[in-house]
């Protein structure tokens, strides 16, 4: 497939270039991919932030009329009033002052609507605008007076709807103490919550991206989608788990960032509190828009590495032809030395890289062209020295039987002289067992004749008789004297018969050592006859090679007289290497 450098160069440059050009590429789509999420995430959380910010301002700003109220002395005094009496409100100076205040607070913010001081005592609402009361009304358990005689301080309830006007508003209401502690009565003002969905409605990120705002209930009180529009997150049966968690940290006040996947799509949510109403805020950011330009990025770098890879593609063909085409000429001059010619020679041009791999193959050609007029002339000297191994090896083949056979002749003669000495000396052995028999029964005899000699002279001594008894010495005497010759005699036979014993215990294994001797030349004998065996098959198989390396002599003679080399000995080399074939053919026939 890659049969050629021109290829092989193009697919590794395409390769090596492809992969660095990737993996550029894709570090730099992941940065760039970091980058705008950090940056989205930044803008996301700043956007968070001011959102916050501007709900915090818009409530303090508003709720610090509420507190205003509270510390009106004018308010205070008309509340102790009409807490201990009847006031004709019409005629009462410090109304007047209330109602007046009311109305400045409603002109300097247009969008307060109500300005009220709920009076437990009088379970009354003495507002900027008059209404009718329900009849179940109570002041003292409405939500804003209850958190605000709880707290001792300003206060901002969750988003209610208002009884006389059906619209959802937060309430920012501060309590009212009298001059010795007891709570007179609650200041408050309206806030109409949609000032706070215009506010949140404001947050834009990316093309789908917006805001949300949840009080300490999880109550959404601004949301852009009417399903979660003052509704508790965590009663809501189509909002996922993990938006309930995320809900419930808002709830407690933490800030962070996660992703979470809302009708399956993949959002990064950002949420941040509004520490002094106990509100947070939250940003979604579709991630798919946060990587949008990241895609395009991907695309962009795509096309790059396509359009430079073709450029390189066509730069290396381009390059690779003008170095290839030296090699080219380089091929078609090795191919006419295969076919045996060995007189061509390169042509060079120039002493770059390519000129000088020319010089070196002038000079490889120089070199082989010598190597091969050595080949013929070793082909021949091995052929000369593999027919003398030949005529040496057939000498020695014929020699080495007749020596072991010589060898063996002589073995066995003294293999015969030791089986005669063996034999001899087991006579004799046997003679010196047969005196010392002899020596036994004497000793017996000789005792037998002491025994008589001593049961004689035991009767001699029982003789009372005077002359008879001088006698009886004499004869008991001489009679002792024969009783210790003999017994002299029996200690030199037993003597004598321990030495014969002795002596045949060593004949015997002088036996034993001739048989051991006999043996040993038995053994010598086989392992000669062994020997000689494989020298003979060693000279055998060293013939075989000797006229082998004649025949690869002769084939490399035969090889080597293809090449054109015009050797100055090549006539002279042809007639020896045929003599050299024939004297080997008849030494092999020979053989």
């Amino acid at each position: 497939m890659f049969n050629s450098i021109q290829k092989r160069l193009l697919v590794y440059i395409l390769l090596i270039t492809t992969f660095f050009l990737s993996g550029i590429s894709i570090l730099n789509y992941f940065w760039a991919q970091n980058m705008v999420a950090s940056l989205s995430e930044e803008k996301a959380s700043a956007m968070a932030d001011a959102a916050a910010a501007r709900v915090e301002g818009y409530l303090l700003q508003k709720g610090e009329n509420a507190w205003t109220l509270a510390q009106n002395e004018q308010i205070h005094a008309f509340i102790q009033k009409v807490s201990t009496r009847e006031v004709d409100l019409s005629q009462d100076r410090d109304y007047h002052e209330m109602m007046t205040s009311f109305q400045r607070i409603v002109t300097l913010n247009p969008d307060i609507k109500f300005v009220y001081v709920g009076v437990a005592k009088t379970n009354r609402l003495y507002a900027n605008t008059e209404f009718k009361y329900p009849p179940s009304y109570k002041v003292s358990v409405r939500p804003w007076y209850k958190a605000a005689a709880q707290a001792k301080t300003l206060v901002y309830t969750s988003p209610y709807v208002c009884p006389l006007t059906g619209n959802y508003v937060v309430t920012a209401s501060a309590p009212i103490y009298g001059d010795s502690g007891e709570l007179l009565g609650v200041a408050a003002v309206d806030l109409p919550v949609d000032k706070l969905q215009e506010i949140i409605g404001d947050v834009r990120i990316l093309d789908t991206g917006h805001a949300f705002l949840l009080d300490n209930n999880g109550v959404a009180i601004a949301h852009p989608s009417s399903t979660f529009y003052m509704k508790s997150f965590f009663h809501l049966d189509h909002v996922s788990p993990d938006m309930k968690r995320i809900a419930q940290k808002m709830v407690k006040g933490q800030t962070g960032m996660e992703k979470v996947t809302i009708g399956n799509i993949d959002n990064y949510i950002l949420y941040t509190p509004i520490s002094s109403v106990g509100w947070s805020v939250g940003v979604v950011v579709p991630v798919d828009e946060v990587r949008h330009s990241v895609y395009i990025l991907g695309r962009v770098s795509l096309i790059t590495v396509i359009v430079g890879m073709i450029v390189i593609c066509f730069l290396i063909i381009m390059l690779t032809s003008r170095i290839t085409r030296p090699l080219n000429e380089f091929t078609e001059l090795m191919k006419q030395v295969e076919e045996g010619d060995y007189t061509v020679r390169a042509k060079v041009e120039g002493t770059d890289e390519v000129g000088r791999l020319g010089h070196s193959l002038n000079h490889m050609l120089d070199k082989q062209q010598q190597l091969i007029e050595q080949v013929i002339t070793a082909a021949y000297r091995m052929g000369v020295v593999g027919h003398e191994l030949a005529i040496t090896m057939g000498e020695a083949r014929a020699t080495v039987p007749v020596v072991t056979a010589e060898i063996g002749e002589l073995i066995d003669k003294q293999y015969i002289q030791g089986e005669l000495k063996s034999t001899d000396l087991s006579a004799q052995s046997r003679t010196i067992h047969e005196f010392m028999e002899r020596l036994i029964e004497i000793n017996h005899t000789c005792r037998a004749v002491l025994a008589r000699l001593e049961s004689l002279e035991s009767l001699l001594g029982a003789d009372d008789y005077d002359e008879v008894q001088t006698r009886m010495e004499q004869l008991q005497k001489g009679l002792s004297l024969i009783g210790e010759e003999l017994l002299t005699l029996c200690n030199t036979s037993e003597e004598l018969q321990m030495d014969y014993v002795d002596t045949s215990n060593t004949v015997g294994n002088i036996c034993r050592n001739f048989s051991d001797i006999i043996t040993t030349l038995q053994k010598v004998h086989q392992q000669l006859s062994n020997i000689s065996r494989i020298q003979c098959d060693s000279i055998n198989r060293a013939t075989q090679a000797s006229l082998e390396l004649v025949r690869w002599s002769q084939s490399l003679l035969q090889i080597t007289s293809r090449f054109n080399i015009h050797p100055p000995l090549a006539a002279g080399t042809s007639q020896e290497a045929a003599a050299t074939q024939d004297n080997g053919t008849q030494n092999e026939n020979r053989h």
